[in-house]
């Protein structure tokens, strides 16, 4: 993603459920891919990983990764009965 003032490029990996700090080298690897192929020397190219849960490892690795943030996600649904 590239925000509106073109000034950053964001790169998100989403991860269906448990993600670790595997993650996060393939991530720097697109960001790096973003800022050598696309980026201008004036773009911040940032990485957000999203999955259902982390672990200790990747919480440790992301300490020291500050152009990588982590947010989980929850699903919610209702299943309603229709009776024809």
């Amino acid at each position: 993603a590239i925000s509106k003032d073109k000034t950053e490029f964001l790169v998100i990996e989403l991860k269906k459920g448990r993600t670790s700090d595997v993650t996060i080298g393939q991530t720097q690897r697109y960001m790096g891919f973003i800022k050598q192929s696309l980026a201008n020397d004036n773009q911040q190219v940032k990485g957000c990983i999203i999955a259902f849960e982390d672990d200790q490892n990747m919480r440790d690795a992301l300490y020291v990764t500050p152009d990588i943030s982590f947010m989980k996600y929850e699903l919610k649904f209702n299943l309603i009965s229709i009776v024809n």
